[in-house]
C-alpha cells in the first residue's frame, strides 16, 4: 500500500492553489483578457525572477535603382531589456481552531480563492498603471462627449500608425456610464442593436474591444487604450502555499505567496 508523506501532501496542496489561481486569473482578471496585454507566463521555468525581451529596430524602405548607387544594407541588431518578475506578493491569514471546528464550510479553501480574487485585483492594477505611466498620449481633461473622447484615440492610434487588429480600451464605471448615457448609444437600436442599453453593455466601437474596470490606476472619468501587445506581464504560475500550526495560540497561520512584473 502507497503512503503519503508531509512533504507529498504539502506538494500536492501546492499544485491545487497553483491550479486554482490560474483558474481564478482566467475567469476574473479583466487585464488579463484584453488582447493588447501579452502574457508572457508560460515561458516563466521554475526559479526564474526575470525574462529576456528581444526588440528589433524599426528598417527603413530604400529606393531600388538598378544602374547607380547600392542600397546600404541596414544591420539587425537585436536589443535586450528584462522584464523583471519584481512584485512578490503574499496573502497572509490565520485561522482558530474554534473558527476551523464551527465552520460549516471548507474555510481554508474558501479564504484561498477570497485572497487569491484579491491577488487577481492588485494584478490588474498593477498591469493599468504600467499602461499609464508607459502610454504615449494622455488626455487629463475629463470629456463631456464621451463618444467624441473615443474617436480621438483612434485618431490618435490612426496617425501612430497602431495596427487596427486587437485594439481595445478599458473604461471606468464612470465613463461607461457616461457613454451609455449619449444619445447614439440610446438610440441605437434604430440603426443596429438595443443590446447596449439591455445589457449596459458595449462589445465594439469605432474598432475597440471594449471592457469595462473599478481598477484604481484607471482614471475615475476616463479610459486606457491598448493596442496589440502594448503592455507585457509574466508570473511564477506555481504558487507557493505555506502553513504552519501555532499550538499555544491555538490557531493556523497561512500564507499565499505569488511572483509576477508587468512591462
Amino acid at each position: 500500500m502507497a503512503t503519503s508523506g508531509v512533504s507529498d501532501v504539502a506538494v500536492t496542496i501546492q499544485k491545487v492553489v497553483s491550479a486554482l489561481t490560474t483558474r481564478t486569473l482566467i475567469q476574473e482578471s479583466v487585464a488579463l483578457n484584453i488582447p493588447g496585454v501579452w502574457d508572457r507566463s508560460g515561458e516563466v521555468l521554475e526559479g526564474m525572477d526575470r525574462l529576456d525581451m528581444i526588440e528589433l529596430a524599426e528598417l527603413a524602405v530604400q529606393d531600388v535603382v538598378e544602374a547607380g548607387t547600392d542600397m546600404t544594407a541596414q544591420t539587425i541588431t537585436p536589443g535586450a531589456s528584462q522584464l523583471l518578475l519584481n512584485r512578490h506578493k503574499s496573502i497572509p491569514f490565520a485561522l482558530t481552531s474554534r473558527g476551523d471546528i464551527q465552520s460549516k464550510i471548507a474555510l481554508v479553501q474558501r479564504t484561498v480563492e477570497n485572497g487569491i480574487r484579491s491577488l487577481v485585483a492588485e494584478m490588474d492594477d498593477a498591469i493599468f498603471a504600467e499602461a499609464v505611466a508607459e502610454a504615449k498620449t494622455t488626455e487629463a481633461v475629463a470629456a463631456a462627449d464621451a463618444l467624441a473622447a473615443i474617436l480621438g484615440a483612434k485618431q490618435q492610434f490612426d496617425e501612430d500608425n497602431v495596427p487596427k487588429t486587437d485594439r481595445a480600451m478599458v473604461l471606468s464605471p464612470a465613463f461607461c456610464a457616461l457613454l451609455l448615457g449619449t444619445n447614439n448609444i440610446i438610440r441605437a437600436n434604430e440603426f443596429g442593436s438595443a443590446t447596449p442599453i439591455q445589457a449596459a453593455r458595449i462589445a465594439n466601437i469605432y474598432g475597440f474591444e471594449i471592457f469595462e474596470s473599478s481598477s484604481s490606476s484607471i482614471p475615475d472619468d476616463g479610459f486606457l487604450a491598448f493596442g496589440s501587445e502594448a503592455v507585457c506581464f509574466a508570473r511564477q504560475r506555481q504558487v507557493q502555499f505555506e502553513q504552519q500550526r501555532q499550538v499555544l495560540a491555538q490557531r493556523t497561520d497561512y500564507t499565499v505567496t505569488h511572483l509576477y512584473g508587468t512591462k
